[in-house]
């Protein structure tokens, strides 16, 4: 094959050349985004097809200008679609590169390939070819409507792929801005190359689609290491919120949806359709989020907030400033805490349960408590608790220095009450007795049953003429009684003892046998008397 070099080719060859270049750079940086991949087969494509397109320019024989000139187009369709790949990496869509879509992705350039490949057959993408100028070895393809098909498809995959860079080059971050934006001019700049030929606004027969891709390379070269493309920082925000399990939103100053992570879409239940809404039409619980916005114009803030969706977030509210600490928008974090507020809802109903459960035992061990110091038949207290706090009484006394006392009583003839009416008739006296003594007990007195027919009456600070001056007054009245039973009245009389602490017992038990022993005294005098100490000899 016979070639002649001529500045055509140097251009080419010098993009082809830098293509690799820029191919074995991303190559390094490979690991740290996806988009690295396809930005380097998009390279490796480039550099395929500028080189096979400066061998077409340095081609003198007709064949072998043409032999060249279809492999430009496997060039070409490799450029297209990785370039469509790329920018589908480049602004987190690759979801939707899955293996039916990139089938129909590369069907339509394997069909160009085709149709080039078999051009002798019909004719239809060139139907002649006439030397351009003479002395020079250029020729003009006289192009037919397969040619026009093929930049169809190439213009398509080209402004599918800008436009996604151009979503990509209005988001808020500002390095993905210029990132975005020299990525788009670089698409751009072969594009227009490419429109220029089509338009027959170059010289006949030169084509500056492949020559292009010079000056979309050194834009690549500036955005790979000036704008760090495929660096670590950069790419990992996008990574990071896109991955985070936490929704986050942003707003502009006027509260309409600027960004929103896939966690957040499912949480709220909205779709990227509603980006660009005023955040109002989004629900019914976001006016008052709209109103803590306001509130939160200066510093952070967080609530909970019932979406509905049916699940319970806490959302922080973080104010976004820029550079000159002016307020730009808010930026809205989404905690899904459904599952902790389940929980705290059956940990206060278990709670609530166990407050119940403990007020029950309580009320249990207070009616224990009743059951195990209190008489059920006459109201009273009963022996143990009078023999628990007669120790406590008289050590309290001890300490004030003031007198207490103690009336010991039994019922006269108890037995033949019991004898005559029966026991029933019996329990009705001993509720009498016990009604008694808690309508003449001050308070502070401790009146107990002290087991049987037999009463104790505990009196604090009282002196032994008023002590036995109250003793005459519950004979007196319990003398007086009548106590019904049936038809019958039941009539008997109270045999009482009486001592003083800590005149005639400085101990409990010292002072209860004097007592005891004064009842004694009492019934032996003929029952239905008061005695105290002084009168036992």
């Amino acid at each position: 094959m016979l070639l002649k070099h001529n500045p055509s080719f140097a251009i080419l060859s010098l993009t082809a050349l830098l293509a690799v270049a820029l191919a074995v750079a991303a190559w390094r940086r490979r690991a740290a985004a996806s988009a690295s991949r396809p930005f380097i087969l998009l390279l490796l494509s480039t550099a395929v097809y500028a080189t096979v397109a400066a061998l077409e320019a340095a081609a003198i024989a007709l064949p072998d200008k043409i032999f060249w000139s279809k492999w430009e187009y496997v060039g070409s369709g490799g450029v297209m679609t990785f370039f469509l790949i790329f920018a589908l990496h480049f602004t987190h869509k690759r979801q939707w590169l899955t293996l039916k879509n990139t089938v129909l992705l590369w069907l339509l350039p394997s069909l160009n390939v085709v149709l080039v490949a078999t051009n002798e057959q019909h004719q239809l993408v060139w139907r002649g070819f006439v030397p351009s100028v003479q002395g020079t070895n250029q020729i003009v393809y006289q192009h037919g409507p397969g040619f026009y098909w093929v930049m169809t498809c190439v213009y398509l995959y080209t402004l599918a792929g800008s436009w996604l860079l151009v979503q990509a080059a209005r988001r808020p971050v500002r390095l993905q801005q210029q990132q975005s934006r020299l990525a788009l001019a670089g698409a751009l700049v072969p594009l227009l190359g490419g429109s220029a030929y089509m338009l027959k606004l170059t010289p006949a027969g030169l084509n500056l689609t492949p020559m292009s891709f010079l000056l979309a390379g050194l834009i690549y070269f500036v955005t790979l290491f000036r704008f760090r493309l495929f660096d670590l920082v950069p790419v990992a925000r996008d990574t990071l919120i896109e991955s985070l399990s936490d929704g986050v939103l942003v707003l502009d100053l006027h509260q309409r949806l600027l960004d929103i992570n896939p966690a957040a879409q499912q949480l709220i239940g909205i779709s990227v359709t509603c980006l660009g809404q005023p955040l109002r039409q989004l629900g019914s619980s976001w006016p008052a989020l709209a109103q803590l916005c306001q509130a939160s114009a200066t510093v952070p803030s967080e609530l909970l907030l019932e979406l509905s969706t049916g699940c319970y977030v806490e959302l922080h509210v973080i104010p976004l400033r820029d550079h000159c600490n002016c307020l730009t928008g808010h930026l809205l974090v989404l905690r899904d805490v459904t599952q902790r507020q389940q929980a705290d809802l059956e940990l206060r109903q278990v709670n609530e349960r166990l407050q119940a459960q403990l007020r029950e035992i309580e009320v249990l061990q207070t009616q224990l408590r009743e059951q195990a110091i209190r008489d059920a038949l006459t109201g009273l207290c009963n022996r143990r608790y009078f023999e628990e706090t007669l120790p406590r009484e008289l050590a309290r006394a001890a300490r004030a220095a003031y007198p207490v006392a103690v009336i010991l009583m039994d019922i006269d003839f108890f037995k033949q009450v019991n004898d005559t009416y029966g026991h029933q008739g019996g329990d009705c006296v001993l509720q009498a007795v016990g009604r008694l003594l808690r309508t003449h007990s001050r308070q502070g007195d401790i009146a107990c049953r002290y087991g049987g027919e037999e009463f104790v009456l505990l009196l604090p600070a009282i002196t032994l003429k008023d002590v036995y001056q109250r003793a005459e007054q519950l004979r007196r009245s319990f003398q007086a009684m009548h106590v019904p039973f049936g038809a019958a009245t039941i009539r008997t009389t109270l045999s009482l003892g009486v001592g003083l602490f800590p005149e005639h017992g400085d101990t409990s038990q010292s002072l209860m046998q004097v007592v005891d022993q004064a009842l004694y005294v009492a019934k032996a005098a003929g029952r239905n008397c008061v005695k105290c100490v002084e009168t036992v000899v």
